[in-house]
């Protein structure tokens, strides 16, 4: 149910800049700078990968990323860095495309609606 809430809450570019800030440090320098590489701000950098974590997560994916989570004082942050770390640590390019006919820039993949279904 967390990971449900974080992906729903963070695939919102407003709260999802506001997580970054609230995380704060080096790790939100990082997310501007690769948002900024992007042509988009943090928050809206965030929301993409966040969309495309819910695209492509498989299982197995969401099993360890709930492993690590569980315990935390907050949850969702620590989530959060775990979902966007790879997307930093490889300097994630993406096409911000509002227009397409994907309607959100994320990369294709199962539904975001399938993702959190499974979350459930």
């Amino acid at each position: 149910m967390v990971i449900a809430d974080m992906i729903h809450s963070c695939s919102n570019a407003n709260v999802a800049e506001a997580a970054v800030c609230c995380i704060g440090g080096e790790f939100a320098e990082r997310v501007n700078s690769v948002a900024r590489k992007n042509g988009v701000n943090a928050g809206r950098f965030v929301s993409i990968v966040m969309r495309d974590f819910a695209h492509r997560a498989s299982n197995e994916t969401l099993t360890g990323l709930s492993r690590k989570i569980a315990g935390a004082d907050q949850p969702l942050l620590r989530g959060l860095v775990h979902v966007l770390e790879p997307a930093l640590a490889e300097g994630a390019l993406f096409f911000d495309d509002e227009d397409s006919a994907f309607g959100h820039g994320a990369l294709r993949g199962a539904t975001h609606r399938e993702t959190l279904a499974r979350l459930h």
